[in-house]
Formats: structure tokens, C-alpha cells, sequence
């Protein structure tokens, strides 16, 4: 079976072919790979050496292009190597995306994230956000998020849910997302109550990685916001091992800031190499040879990146409160 791929796929199970060929199930958008902080472990920081920049409104209007006409509406995720709120295009790419149909889901720092800013994104329709706060005091977050400040992100989140709830009962559904490291771990119950306090819909407790693209002495250095709980800690074990295949590549692509389409969330710095979907569309980008190659490779973790991936590897990579059933805790494996 060729289906205009340039390769047989016969061999292949039905599901794989399927994940390879049919339309993506979300749409990672690079909106753009800066960043205001300065995170120790994070590849904008240590590893970035693509180009900085800022996704333009032509870009963005060709992810949406191919699926005008389609019934299958892939979510567009705002979150990748960089601080969604840097690029002043964010809210018109979320109207832009909810008038064409497609679920909207942003993770943001929090720390400019104004007023202005916040109903901006309200007024466009968002229809979920994880607000990110690493902890209870200035020391908790500005030990791991360096150059923001405690007290102006929490009132600017604190903001954000009071408008939220006096314009858009409901929606976006407001996630709390807090890492958990050395300094956070005993600080749970406190961040709880005060979310509850405030309205926040969910808490998302995420697992603390060393990093992808870390050097050994880079995880080292890091390994001191590593929690003392090794139940809380993404590998509780140096020898667990990890999965023989991801799915990532299958279903999850990139759209990097300047077209090029990407291979999966780890892919940061473009690793990969994957055509540009201002070429001839996204599905076309998609499925082409050299796509449908890079993705199935990825599947079957024959990358180099793919080597060093914390993600795929994860033993845990935390929980999840759902605030609006207090008894209800599950296991927070994806965007909740």
C-alpha cells in the first residue's frame, strides 16, 4: 500500500498508518520561542539555536487553512518552547481559531499577563489555560522561575479567574499548574486552598524534569529542585524503563514560528528535519515522504533527540485536583 507516500506501508498496523495519514488530533503552534524567564533547565535557556521569533498572522492563517471544510477540527495547543504572551498576535489567533471551529488551549507563565491582556484572550473565545505558579512563596517560584516575581504573578492569575468568572462563567476551564520540586512539594495544601479560594477550576501537579537537552553537569546542578518525596519525582528509579515506541509524532505535530512543520513536542530546536507547511499546505506538509519518514522514525524512537526524551521516559509526570469535585484525584499524564 503506497498511499502517495513514496513508501510501502503494508507492514505497518492499521492505527500506525491511520496516525500517520489522517489529520493530527492537536496542532502544537510555536507562537514564538521567546521567552521573558529565564527557567535553569529549560532549552530556551540552555540549548536554543534556531532564530527567535514571532509566528505573523499569515502563518497562522495557513495552519487553519486546510481544515475550513473539514468536519475533524484538530485543538491548537499555544504552548511551546517559548511564553505564548509575548507575541501581541495571541488573542487574535485565538479568535481567529474558535470562529473556524477548532478548541483552544493556552499554557502561560502568568507573568504578563495583564488586564488588558487577560480580557483580550477572554473576549477571543480561549477555551482552556494552564496558569503556571511553581510554588507558594517568592522562593518556591523565583528559585525555578528566574526574573518573574511571586507577587505579581499570583495577583495577575488571581485577576485573570475573577474576570473570567464576571465575563465567561465557565470558560476557559482555569488549570493551576505547579511543579513539583524540593521547594513546592510541602506547599500543596496551601496552593490548593487558595485556588479553591479563587475559583481555579482544576490543579495540575506536574512531575519536575532534569531536562531533554541538558548537559549531565546541567542535571546536576538542577537536581537540587529534585523533591525529597520520591513518589513525587518523575524517574523514581534509574532503571525504569522506558516505552519502545511514542505516539507523539503520530498525532501531535509542531508548527514552528516561521512554517516549518515539526516533529513533536521535545523537538525545540528543530532537530528534525520536516518540510514547511507554507509550501504547498499543512496536510500536504503532513503527509509528505519526507513527513510520513521523520514521524515514523519518531514513532519507532530512531531520532537522536529522541534518545534523551524525559517525556516519553516519565515513570510520573503527576497529578491532577479537580477543584469542582473536591474527592475526585486522578493521574495527570496530558493536558488536562
Amino acid at each position: 500500500m503506497d498511499l502517495a507516500v513514496g513508501f510501502a506501508l503494508d507492514d505497518l498496523p492499521p492505527e500506525i498508518v491511520d496516525g500517520l495519514l489522517a489529520p493530527p488530533a492537536a496542532i502544537v503552534v510555536d507562537v514564538t520561542n521567546a521567552c521573558n524567564l529565564r527557567c535553569p533547565v529549560c532549552p530556551v535557556t540552555i540549548a536554543m539555536t534556531r532564530p527567535r521569533g514571532l509566528m505573523s498572522r499569515a502563518v497562522f492563517e495557513a495552519i487553519l487553512a486546510d481544515f475550513r471544510d473539514l468536519p475533524h477540527k484538530p485543538e491548537l495547543f499555544f504552548n511551546f518552547s517559548g511564553e505564548p504572551t509575548v507575541n501581541p498576535l495571541l488573542p487574535e489567533f485565538v479568535r481567529l481559531a474558535v470562529e473556524a471551529g477548532h478548541k483552544t488551549f493556552l499554557s502561560t507563565n502568568a507573568t504578563l499577563l495583564s488586564e488588558k491582556l487577560s480580557r483580550a484572550l477572554l473576549e477571543a473565545g480561549l477555551h482552556r489555560v494552564y496558569l503556571c505558579l511553581d510554588g507558594f512563596d517568592a522562593e518556591a517560584q523565583e528559585s525555578y522561575r528566574i526574573r518573574s516575581n511571586f507577587a505579581r504573578t499570583k495577583a495577575n492569575i488571581e485577576r485573570f479567574v475573577r474576570l473570567r468568572n464576571a465575563l465567561s462563567p465557565g470558560r476557559p476551564l482555569c488549570v493551576l499548574q505547579t511543579l513539583l520540586t524540593r521547594f513546592s512539594e510541602g506547599q500543596r495544601e496551601a496552593i490548593l486552598a487558595w485556588a479553591r479560594a479563587i475559583g481555579i477550576d482544576r490543579v495540575r501537579f506536574k512531575s519536575f524534569s532534569l531536562g531533554s537537552y541538558t548537559s549531565a553537569r546541567e542535571k546536576a546542578a538542577a537536581e537540587r529542585f529534585l523533591p525529597r518525596d520520591p513518589a513525587l519525582r518523575r524517574h523514581p528509579e534509574d532503571d525504569n524503563p522506558a516505552p519502545p515506541t511514542c505516539g507523539e509524532p503520530l498525532h501531535s505535530p509542531v508548527v514552528f514560528w516561521d512554517g516549518r512543520l515539526g516533529l513533536c513536542c521535545i523537538d525545540y530546536d528543530q532537530k528534525v528535519a520536516m518540510p514547511s507547511i507554507l509550501e504547498r499546505g499543512f496536510l500536504a506538509a503532513w503527509r509528505s515522504p519526507e513527513a510520513v519518514r521523520a514521524r515514523l522514525d519518531g514513532y519507532r524512537k530512531r531520532h537522536a533527540i529522541c534518545r534523551g526524551c524525559a517525556y516519553n521516559a516519565a515513570a510520573f509526570r503527576g497529578y491532577l485536583v479537580d477543584l469542582r469535585a473536591p474527592n475526585a484525584l486522578s493521574a495527570a499524564d496530558g493536558p488536562a
